[in-house]
Formats: structure tokens, C-alpha cells, sequence
């Protein structure tokens, strides 16, 4: 629980950093001087996140709350499909461990924020949150609620890297848990 809150706090001071007009060593005019003519651009957001569906392969982390079961590292894949610039549903399988495996399934709203401008038209930080079901012998419903960070190329045709945190209420007699993905998104 405490790797999400870190995660949501370094994707909170990235977005402002990239955001923030940094004017600490300007100078006050006074209302007679001239203002200098100031060249405007205007940058816009990466074609990289329209609408489309976007497919991912990605290693994953399994850390159940209790202490009697084992982490586990696993993989899956998803598939989304954005409506705009910021919504979408995305569907994701994964798998954890070995024997009997911890297998995840989930359906989640998605909705991301890409910061466009000069430095960071590439990055788009996202909240994601919806049902799954988590099967370890026997399968129970369960609630996720989580936040990444989604980097695309405009240079590999929009080819990118992620990485997200979620935490995964399970009603049923298995723990609730927290699990890593991080993998490489490929929009079509």
C-alpha cells in the first residue's frame, strides 16, 4: 500500500514540475517601461494518445496483504480501447507464480492526462479503476483502484512504456493485494 501512495506522489510532482512556469529570477516592470515582444509558441498534444485501441505485454508483481502467502512475479497482457485524448476501457490477464498460479483478470475505466507542452507531449500519467476476478484454486470478485505513468515515441510510432501500481479489494476469503505491471504499449 505504501509503494502506490509513493507511485501517485512522484506522478503528482512530475506532471506539476512539466506544468509550472518556473520565473524565479524575472525582474518586476514598472507600468511605464515596454514590454519586450515575447515570442508565442503553441505546442499541442502527442497524436500518440488519440483515440484507438492500444495493446500491452508487460512483467507483473504480486504482493498479497497476508503474510502466509508468498510475492509471486507473473506477466500478462491487456487490451484498451481510448474514446479521446483521456478516456477509455481496458481489459487486462495476468498471471503469478508457479503450480497453482494467482491469475488476475480486470475491466477498468481508465482516464489519463497527457501533459503536452515542450517537455513532456510523450508523458500521460493515468488513474484506472474497475471489477475483476482473481483465481488461486477458486476464483473471487474483486475491486482494483490505481495510477501509472504511460511514455510513447512519436519517433517509434508511438511505441511506449508504462508502469502502474494497483490495489486489489478481494471479497472472498483470499487477500487483498497489490500488484505492479510494467511493459510496452503498442496503439493501432
Amino acid at each position: 500500500m505504501k509503494g502506490i501512495f509513493v507511485f501517485l506522489a512522484a506522478t503528482f510532482l512530475l506532471s506539476s514540475v512539466c506544468q509550472a512556469d518556473w520565473r524565479w529570477g524575472d525582474k518586476q516592470q514598472s507600468p511605464s517601461s515596454k514590454s519586450p515582444m515575447v515570442e508565442q509558441r503553441i505546442s499541442s498534444d502527442s497524436y500518440c494518445f488519440d483515440s484507438g485501441f492500444v495493446f500491452s505485454g508487460f512483467a507483473s508483481g504480486y504482493w498479497p496483504e497476508d503474510s502466509s502467502q508468498s510475492n509471486a512475479l507473473g506477466g500478462g497482457a491487456s487490451l484498451a480501447y481510448f474514446f479521446g485524448h483521456n478516456l477509455g476501457v481496458e481489459f487486462s490477464y495476468a498471471a503469478h507464480g508457479s503450480g497453482v498460479a494467482e491469475q488476475v483478470g480486470t475491466g477498468n475505466l481508465v482516464y489519463r492526462f497527457p501533459l503536452g507542452g515542450e517537455c513532456c507531449a510523450s508523458l500521460a500519467p493515468y488513474v484506472f479503476g474497475g471489477p475483476g476476478l482473481v483465481s488461486s484454486g477458486n476464483s473471487e470478485f474483486l475491486w482494483d483502484i490505481g495510477a501509472g505513468l504511460d511514455f510513447r515515441s512519436e519517433a517509434w510510432g508511438c511505441i511506449g512504456f508504462f508502469g502502474d501500481f494497483s490495489y486489489n479489494f478481494v471479497n472472498g476469503p483470499l487477500p487483498d493485494f497489490t500488484m505492479f505491471r510494467a511493459g510496452m504499449r503498442f496503439p493501432f
